[in-house]
């Protein structure tokens, strides 16, 4: 039960990511508030995996080091544009639920996990620590590029509730 509460979690952040990058106006993907920050477009490429990553590392089926593992990851990220983004998080979508049915209760609760930075960990907590806090803080400041860098009027449901795409 505790399992389907996080991919429940996991899901709805990526729906509500999904559904502001549709926000984002074409001539503002490149836009950041200051030098040495994200563009918009680098902060899409960048959820297009945050919430995936941790996870697909801890269950791969190689033996690979995560430096190794995550310069796929970030190959990858380069080819994700805003044109292809609404796809590419469908398809994290698809690969989080195909992750979650790898995972025991069991695992969620007892397995040990190791961050990137050293210390350890219990999944269900690692997961809260990663796939879902980085998807709401990042998610959160995609919100705040849009308010700085578009006409769009949004508000707090577009931040927590609203996850549908909208039919133009």
């Amino acid at each position: 039960m505790y399992k389907q509460f996080l991919l429940n979690s996991i899901i709805k952040e990526m729906k509500i990511i999904r559904r502001l990058s549709t926000k984002i106006p074409s001539d503002k993907i490149d836009f950041r508030p200051k030098e040495n920050i994200r563009s918009t477009l680098e902060l899409l490429q960048y959820l297009s995996s945050c919430g995936t990553g941790m996870i697909r590392f801890w269950y791969r089926k190689d033996n690979s080091d995560l430096k190794t593992f995550f310069e796929a990851v970030n190959a990858h990220r380069k080819t994700v544009t805003h044109e292809n983004f609404i796809a590419e998080m469908d398809s994290q979508i698809e690969l989080i639920t195909k992750l979650f049915n790898e995972i025991s209760e069991d695992d969620i609760l007892n397995k040990e996990v190791d961050y990137p930075w050293g210390e350890k960990a219990m999944l269900g907590e690692a997961i809260i620590e990663t796939s879902i806090k980085w998807l709401t803080a990042y998610k959160m400041q995609l919100f705040l590029k849009l308010k700085l860098s578009s006409e769009e009027k949004l508000a707090t449901p577009d931040l927590w509730r609203k996850t549908e795409l909208e039919t133009v």
